[in-house]
């Protein structure tokens, strides 16, 4: 009997060290944040925009996306505040749900507010253990919240809609770990995402016009201030430089009387740096890959040197989109493709002799010598459009 006493008091103490659910949280009690967007009014102060789900009316489809006016299955809502987190807990006065940010995966910046500075974001998102640092950072063309506005017609969100756009194989995924080690290290400077909304067309009288969300470029920032926009053929050049295999599209001339365009794949750069004769100098080494996805003028490419010619246009079209893009960083003072970085690795000494006080600077009178190396890997299923007359021998 007293073994058993003994077995039974010992059984009730260590009930007492096991702990209870006391700080729980229902999800019915949670609101999932989507996505931010962060602007900045005339007077200085901060607008801070969320973008949730509303639970009761995700239930069935919702025909047109989830923007469509009077079926909306998100609720987005605003308040002004001198700090990020002053604005927030203001939204949360007139919440019935307390938010919740760790299944946000998009951070949006206005670019008036990524004009005057970025770094105090850097400072209250990784103070939350909710708020992850792989969230990508994007900056919206004009005010940040009227990308949260949009009418996607694929996505119920427009969260949904910059996630994938982000992800897309033709854009480079840029996070906020990786903004933040870009505005930290030597020799480098920052870029992000940079989107818009642009207004479709209506496709019948009864129809309304969709707000779709548009890839624009890359937003360039000097320090952490954003002085310009990398678009069209200098963002591909950009994304060359920085040795991302992202998917490029390109049309280029054989002749002056073919046009094809071509898918470019599978890049890879490689950029030393080091000086000949007391001049800076960067030797820049690129490979790509490209298949033929249309060709006007009938141009045969089932005769190796004409697959040669073709080669020869992408190479120049690649080394183009790369000058252009360093032409852009010289003009705005900015080193996006983190040059700086290469000479400080290869040369630490020189960097802090020489160019660390004055970096951007020296890129103006660098030296830049790019190399292309394309291979045209797949030229479709057919050589020649089959509409083509069989010739008479």
């Amino acid at each position: 009997m007293r073994s058993r006493r003994s077995r039974l008091s010992l059984i009730l103490l260590s009930l007492l060290c096991l702990t209870g659910c006391w700080d729980r949280v229902e999800i019915n009690d949670t609101a999932f944040i989507l996505t931010t967007a962060v602007d900045v009014e005339q007077d200085g102060k901060i607008r801070y925009s969320v973008l949730m789900p509303l639970p009761g009316s995700m239930g069935g489809a919702s025909g047109g996306g989830g923007g469509t006016a009077g079926t909306k299955s998100y609720y987005i809502d605003s308040e002004v505040g001198t700090t990020f987190r002053e604005a927030q807990a203001r939204l949360q006065r007139r919440m019935s749900r307390r938010m919740f940010f760790a299944h946000r995966r998009t951070l949006l910046i206005g670019e008036d507010y990524a004009k005057r500075g970025i770094r105090n974001v850097f400072d209250t998102t990784p103070r939350s253990p909710e708020s992850r640092m792989t969230l990508y950072m994007v900056v919206a063309k004009g005010k940040a919240y009227k990308l949260l506005q949009a009418t996607p017609q694929f996505e119920r969100f427009p969260s949904e809609a910059i996630r994938e756009l982000v992800k897309a194989r033709n854009v480079i995924p840029i996070n906020m770990k990786q903004v933040a080690l870009s505005l930290s290290s030597p020799g480098s400077d920052a870029v992000t995402v940079y989107m818009g909304v642009k207004e479709a067309q209506k496709t019948s009288k009864n129809t309304k016009k969709s707000k779709e969300i548009e890839f624009l470029g890359y937003a360039q920032f000097r320090e952490d201030k954003m002085t310009g926009v990398f678009e069209n053929v200098e963002a591909d050049g950009l994304a060359w430089l920085k040795s991302m295999s992202v998917q490029s599209t390109a049309t280029v001339k054989i002749e002056d009387r073919y046009t094809i365009t071509l898918s470019i794949f599978d890049s890879k750069c490689q950029i030393r740096a080091h000086t000949v004769r007391g001049k800076l100098r960067f030797d820049i080494r690129t490979e790509a890959k490209a298949k033929v996805t249309e060709s006007l003028g009938m141009y045969d490419l089932s005769q190796t040197g004409k697959v040669q010619k073709v080669e020869e246009a992408m190479n120049r079209y690649i080394e183009q989109s790369m000058r252009k893009a360093i032409r852009k960083m010289i003009a705005n003072r900015t080193d996006s493709a983190q040059f700086g970085s290469y000479l400080w690795r290869e040369h630490p000494g020189l960097w802090e002799k020489k160019y660390a006080s004055r970096w951007p600077a020296g890129m103006k009178d660098a030296d830049f010598r790019i190399q292309v190396r394309s291979v045209l890997t797949e030229t479709g299923l057919i050589y020649e459009n089959v509409t083509k007359a069989e010739r008479t021998r």
